[in-house]
């Protein structure tokens, strides 16, 4: 093969494989693009739609009624805990209240829930030690009932209470305005950073 007949070849080699380079980037990108789905408003995992949070009727640790329908026009923190937990529970108080104080106004205006867990060790009075011991007594209701009520609770939450060696459920909900469940943190996934922005996305939204 004569010199410019080899220069020849190697030029439409190359071009060859530049234009075979270019067809896999541009499909490299439109599947990309295909597959990109839009980026959530919120930080915490979302809930499925139209999830209605389920409404109960149960006594807080002044013994004062509290039901999730009285909070219709406000988004609620929802969240089940133990008294004589050391673990999970504490760390999930802890990150509520570290959200309520990066909200405006220290979160007042905010209500948090927690519900009981193991409604015979959760007295009144190992309710209130729990929360002062975390400076939230005046912050957070902790709830708690007959265990038939509690169970119809965790069964329309999906919670799984106190039992024997088996450790309970630890989600925090965020509920919105209109009483749906719309974010949902694992103990795990959760800061105070990103539960008073969602809680904050929340309240923008209308009644």
């Amino acid at each position: 093969m004569t010199d410019s007949r080899l220069q020849r070849f190697l030029l439409l080699v190359l071009v060859s494989l530049l234009a075979a380079i270019g067809a896999v980037l541009v499909a490299t990108r439109q599947s990309g693009d295909a597959s990109t789905t839009p980026k959530s408003k919120f930080d915490g995992p979302t809930m499925p739609p139209g999830l209605q949070a389920a409404n109960f009727s149960l006594l807080d640790q002044n013994g004062q009624r509290v039901t999730m329908s009285q909070y219709r026009g406000h988004v609620v923190i929802l969240t089940f805990i133990h008294s004589l937990c050391h673990d999970a529970c504490p760390f999930m108080v802890e990150q509520i209240k570290g959200a309520l104080n990066d909200l405006p106004n220290y979160g007042r205006g905010v209500p948090a829930i927690g519900i009981s867990v193991e409604p015979g060790e959760d007295t009144r009075a190992n309710r209130v030690r729990f929360l002062v011991k975390h400076e939230m007594n005046a912050r957070l209701a902790f709830v708690n009932g007959p265990r038939p009520a509690m169970r119809q609770v965790w069964h329309a939450y999906a919670i799984q209470p106190v039992q024997g060696p088996i450790d309970h459920s630890t989600f925090v909900l965020l509920i919105d305005k209109r009483g749906f469940e719309r974010v949902g943190f694992a103990a795990d996934q959760l800061t105070p950073e990103e539960l008073a922005h969602d809680i904050r996305v929340l309240q923008r939204e209308p009644a």
